[in-house]
């Protein structure tokens, strides 16, 4: 170690190093007020651990703070989602670090720290158990970075299980049975919607729907190069339509598990003809990139109008769960679980590689067959 006495009157203590990349010799410094006798242990007690925080790449003592992490980690992790995917992810932040104070070292977070977090927003707190689970699943996502980063030896989150409050425990089921409509309550729908010309567009998208799992955004996506006749690919999702532009951008799917392609049963072939009547009357032409499933301005019809319409139409038939556009996927997939279809095969008409929603509808459809089985048999005379 050697001292150079700065301009200003401080004092810089320096000390070279092998940079364990690439072996060249390398200086770090710290500058002191004083040169003495304690200013140089002062000193080369912070030269060596920055030292050793530069030459040890097992190093888990790195000093970031729990927002310097999340503000590296973000940076890589909205390049892997949608826009809608990042937002959602800032407001599950923001509500950690409302409890958890920005400016902890991510080294000496712990599992009882992210338990009493927990149990503050959920066990006695009042998030639902779904949204507590995002928050605890963003976190271990973000602290599985910092292991790769070697900024910690382990991820104190991974381990943490929260479990579902009996209350909660006690209204599954009925949640659960409001995530998806019963067959006779789509047909109710359908015929509702059929009675005037003005709304029968919103019929032909909802039994299609229904027919086929698609997520809206890839509903209105599909153009009719997109179908052969017997299937559809789906290759993408709609973006918001641009009232200056007058256009509309296609982007990609989900998530990559999302491209597929979706074999149709003859209910929804029919429906794409008539569909094709319907543009060709309205519009005067069907050509191969335009959309299908148009409104009468000649664009596909919002998720917002449609999710309006579906608002009235649960007063108006007497529906008494809530209507939004993903209710029917979830109701493709209780259809299909009834058919006693392989989970994976569901699975890959939808497009999940993670599915954690279609396993707790084919769980809860499959329970309840399994239960009529039995009472059909208790009452065989």
């Amino acid at each position: 170690m050697w001292v150079e006495k700065l301009k200003n009157g401080k004092f810089k203590y320096c000390e070279r190093y092998a940079d364990p990349y690439t072996e060249k010799t390398k200086k770090v410094s710290v500058t002191l007020e004083k040169d003495t006798a304690q200013a140089k242990k002062q000193a080369l007690e912070l030269l060596n651990e920055k030292i050793n925080n530069l030459t040890n790449t097992d190093n888990v003592t790195i000093k970031i703070t729990l927002y310097e992490l999340y503000e590296e980690w973000f940076a890589r992790y909205k390049t892997t989602v949608k826009p809608w995917s990042s937002i959602a992810t800032k407001k599950v932040m923001k509500k950690v670090f409302s409890s958890i104070p920005k400016e902890t070292l991510v080294k000496n977070l712990d599992r009882n720290i992210f338990l009493n977090f927990l149990d503050e927003i959920y066990t006695f707190g009042n998030l639902s158990y779904s949204y507590s689970t995002q928050i605890k699943n963003t976190l271990n996502n973000m602290l599985n970075y910092a292991v790769e980063r070697k900024y910690i030896s382990k991820n104190p989150v991974s381990i943490i299980k929260i479990r579902r409050k009996k209350d909660e425990e006690e209204n599954y089921k009925k949640k659960m049975d409001s995530k998806f409509l019963e067959k006779d309550e789509i047909i109710k729908i359908i015929n509702f919607l059929n009675q005037k010309q003005t709304t029968q567009l919103h019929a032909r998208i909802i039994e299609f729907l229904w027919l086929t799992g698609l997520r809206y955004g890839e509903l209105q996506a599909l153009q009719w190069r997109d179908f052969d006749g017997a299937s559809i690919d789906v290759n993408g999702t709609l973006g918001v339509y641009d009232q200056t532009t007058k256009s509309i951008t296609k982007t990609s799917t989900k998530t990559i598990a999302s491209n597929r392609v979706v074999d149709l049963p003859q209910r929804a072939i029919d429906i794409l003809e008539e569909t094709k009547i319907y543009n060709k009357a309205l519009h005067g032409h069907v050509l191969s990139n335009d959309y299908i499933f148009l409104s009468r301005r000649g664009i596909p019809l919002s998720i917002s109008a449609f999710n309006r319409k579906l608002k009235i139409l649960q007063k108006n038939c007497n529906i008494d769960k809530t209507l939004s556009s993903h209710i029917f996927r979830h109701s493709h997939v209780s259809l299909l679980a009834e058919l006693n279809l392989p989970l994976k095969s569901i699975m890959e008409r939808v497009g999940h590689s993670n599915a954690n929603t279609t396993l707790k509808i084919y769980n809860h459809v499959t329970k309840k067959t399994r239960a009529e089985v039995i009472d059909a048999l208790n009452n065989i005379k």
